[in-house]
């Protein structure tokens, strides 16, 4: 059986989290998985786990979440993907878009570390698309 790729492995995670489907993103998480988002939230570089269905259940709950990747690179360790992620405010259905890069670190074909880098003050516009494209260009 081939061996699949870490830019593939880290494809199909950001499919399962579209899908609702923690599941299925779990079985590609490393023992000692984290996430790391690089700004300052309640905390100063705010960090998760998953070690079951539980801890990741709020992220894998957003319905309609869509991923435009823009850019993507793999080492022999790591991945890298520039991409746009969008979802409808569950109350007003206007659409969330905001751009992002994540950082994810292998070990033993699954994903150990995580590093998400984002502007939490765009996170809460509502950008549109041509907005996006315009800093795309």
């Amino acid at each position: 059986m081939p061996k699949i790729s870490r830019k593939a492995i880290a494809l199909s995670i950001l499919k399962d989290e579209v899908r609702g489907d923690l599941p299925s993103a779990l079985s590609k998480l490393h023992p000692d998985y984290s996430m790391t988002w690089m700004y300052q939230g309640k905390t100063i570089f705010p960090r998760e786990t998953f070690k079951n269905s539980d801890e990741g259940k709020e992220i894998y709950e957003i319905e309609g979440r869509k991923y435009d990747i823009k850019n993507i690179a793999e080492s022999d360790s790591v991945v890298f993907i520039e991409l746009v992620e969008s979802y409808p405010d569950p109350k007003t259905k206007k659409v969330y878009r905001t751009p992002l890069v994540l950082v994810l670190e292998f070990q033993n074909g699954k994903i150990r570390r995580g590093r998400h880098y984002c502007d939490p003050q765009l996170s809460r516009l509502y950008l549109t698309k041509n907005q996006i494209k315009k800093a795309m260009e």
